[in-house]
């Protein structure tokens, strides 16, 4: 259900006393339910708390270091004047370092780290002495030429830079106040304002990002051109590029030749760069956007859009996009995801979505930037429609497919995150620095995915350990603490506190995997039709802990300072099986407990081919929490078949933690036979 309505400002005020966060009064959604920014949770203890501190004193440190060495920041230097070396690095380079301080800007709104606030803004001071007179700041054109700066908008991803630099700055304003970050981004926003739209200059970039930057800039701002150019790029998408909007002829896509003999580096770059031209949903950009039912090439890309695309409904009446997601959604989620909430296959050499059910293991793509857009656009789903099953995605992502892309110890990483692996390595930075300043900004805003609130509602859409202040629509100030292990143990522990006793709903989420379901599709499922009785209780009164249709346990009571809601999950270790049409799965199991995909890897296999390894179909699995093992984990050991025929103890860890040992190979599919007890 859809809450139609037209609420007060809402003011963000960070939870930290530490922190210098201003006040902003952000335009509200007029469709759906409206966010808690991470700047009013707190994270602190289970498993998200060491996390986030992690976050703080290694990733952060470690990115900029890495940024710095490479000459992420020089490249600024070079473009205000002040340096003679050289330029470095692709044209896409400014958009890692934008994360980057955006991550950092997102953790000192949790943590006072006086060092890392004076970096930052060294750092900033340096990337705005390179801001153009008419705005412009994108390091590389500068320093190439300014009159081909929007020269081949499909390969040279001049938006994407706009956009990670409009995000970072509504991150900066947020913490500090001062507006001077703020006001470059609408500088630079202008002059684009200036260049692209209705009368103007009809075009889109190769790799969507601004779409979704320039709504946060409008609600930064309250400036409705920024919406409104917004949706011109989402619209112009699928039509012929020029000085007007004119209908593009799919007919008229003619694929390059195929390279016959030996080839020289720049042969090779020629004809790469030839294929990405065509226009064949690479880049989305084949068919209006409102005619896209299907989920098709790059899956970071897609992700984006599709999260542009949620946002449009949520602010504006976009009845053809809501109908776009809804299908999207529906193909991605039945079709197109892995059980860890990856998606990207690689099929057509695009890192990107491939045919249905079409889900290979050992090759999937699963970039960690892919998951993270993922997650982003679940949440904004989950905002718009109100529903658990768009949460029980964005959990899944979270815990598996996103959380696999950096190393427990915060400083290393994996750029593709495949099902099976004969022996990966995480690596300390990547060169394409996607990924890695990709997680070094979403780790912070994770407790912005877990609230939200609707009309006299809150919403609890994730459970981990910490305390949220939310201010709800009518002004009231509620703070909620979890107290949880969550998602090693189902019991989670709410107390309310409203700043007096107030009438209003608690919805609480039950995840699908508690109600007998890994995904919200026929796409998995559990072998145990089971499920286990929910456990539910409001001042230790029982109550029924049955969802309504939207997937909530509504709780509606006037709520008293001190309240305090006890949910029980049990976690029973389930055992799941694929789609018949899933040919990479067919005869194969895998494991999760709660929302916790699992994977067998050789570092507790020595001496195992772990190609050969056959779960039998009861193996006895038991959970065990090993808290000195991998930063403290839930390992479920059973029984198995080495080597096809010789009787072994297994012993799964987290999927999200494999690749932190010594190298090894791992599988999250295995093979499944009977077996004698």
């Amino acid at each position: 259900m859809i809450c139609k309505r037209t609420l007060k400002p809402l003011v963000w005020i960070g939870a930290l006393s530490v922190v210098s966060a201003v006040a902003q009064v952000a335009p509200l959604p007029p469709h759906g339910l409206v966010e808690v920014n991470h700047s009013q949770v707190e994270l602190r203890g289970g498993f998200w708390g060491p996390r986030v501190k992690t976050h703080a004193e290694v990733t952060i440190p470690h990115a900029l270091n890495c940024l710095e060495a490479d000459g992420h920041v020089t490249n600024f230097d070079k473009a205000a004047g002040k340096f003679d070396g050289p330029l470095k690095g692709h044209h896409a380079f400014d958009s890692d370092l934008h994360k980057a301080l955006e991550g950092s800007l997102d953790s000192l709104q949790h943590f006072n780290d006086a060092a890392l606030r004076q970096r930052v803004d060294g750092i900033l001071d340096r990337v705005l002495a390179a801001q153009q007179p008419d705005g412009f700041l994108i390091s590389y054109f500068i320093v190439q030429g300014l009159d081909k700066r929007w020269d081949d908008l499909r390969l040279e991803h001049q938006m994407y830079n706009a956009g990670h630099f409009f995000e970072m700055a509504v991150e900066h304003n947020r913490l500090t106040g001062d507006p001077k970050v703020l006001n470059a981004a609408k500088r630079f926003a202008d002059h684009i304002d200036s260049v692209f739209g209705p009368g103007k200059r009809y075009d889109v970039d190769g790799h969507q990002e601004v779409e979704l930057a320039l709504v946060k800039l409008y609600r930064a701002t309250g400036d409705r051109r920024y919406l409104d150019l917004a949706k011109f790029f989402l619209d112009e998408r699928g039509y012929a590029h020029g000085t007007e909007r004119k209908p593009f002829d799919p007919k008229t896509v003619v694929e390059p030749p195929k390279p016959q003999g030996p080839q020289t580096a720049e042969q090779r770059r020629a004809n790469f760069q030839a294929r990405l031209r065509v226009r064949n949903g690479r880049m989305q950009d084949h068919k209006p956007v409102v005619q896209q039912y299907e989920a098709v090439g790059h899956a970071v890309r897609a992700g984006y859009m599709y999260s542009a695309m949620t946002d449009i409904v949520r602010f504006m009446d976009a009845p053809d996009y809501d109908r776009a997601l809804d299908h999207l959604w529906s193909d991605v989620v039945s079709h197109k995801m892995y059980l860890t909430g990856g998606v990207g296959t690689g099929q057509y050499d695009d890192e990107g979505f491939g045919d249905p059910y079409l889900l290979p293991n050992d090759s999937a793509y699963c970039e960690s930037c892919a998951a993270i857009a993922h997650i982003l656009w679940q949440h904004r789903m989950t905002l718009l429609k109100g529903q658990a099953k768009y949460a029980d995605v964005m959990e899944l992502t979270l815990y598996n497919g996103m959380l696999a892309g950096i190393a427990i110890a915060g400083d290393r990483f994996f750029y593709q995150n495949p099902l099976a692996s004969g022996g990966g390595r995480r690596s300390s930075w990547i060169g394409l620095a996607c990924c890695p300043s990709n997680l070094a900004r979403s780790i912070p805003q994770v407790g912005g995915w877990a609230y939200a609130c609707g009309q006299q509602q809150i919403y609890v859409n994730l459970y981990l350990a910490g305390e949220a202040n939310i201010k709800m629509d009518k002004g009231l100030g509620v703070k909620l603490t979890q107290q949880t292990e969550y998602p090693w143990d189902g019991r989670v522990r709410l107390t309310v506190t409203p700043e007096q006793a107030s009438e209003f709903t608690l919805c609480l989420r039950i995840p699908g995997w508690a109600l007998g379901r890994p995904v919200p599709s026929d796409l998995y499922r559990f072998a145990s039709k089971e499920v286990p009785t929910i456990g539910l209780t409001v001042n230790g009164s029982k109550t029924s802990a049955s969802p309504q249709d939207d997937g909530y346990v509504h709780l509606q009571r006037k709520w008293q300072a001190g309240d305090v809601v006890e949910l029980d999950l049990p976690m029973p270790v389930q055992q799941v099986y694929a789609h018949e049409k899933v040919q990479a799965d067919k005869g194969k199991v895998a494991l999760m407990r709660g929302p916790i995909v699992y994977c067998v890897e050789g570092a507790d296999h020595p001496g195992v081919d772990m190609a050969q390894l056959v779960l039998p179909r009861k193996p006895g699995f038991r959970a065990e929490h090993r808290a000195e093992l991998l930063g403290g984990v839930t390992v479920l050991q059973g029984k198995a078949l080495a080597d096809g025929q010789r009787p072994v103890t297994v012993t799964a860890i987290p999927y999200y933690a494999w690749g932190n040992r010594e190298k090894g190979a791992m599988k999250v599919w295995s093979d499944e036979a009977s077996v004698s007890e």
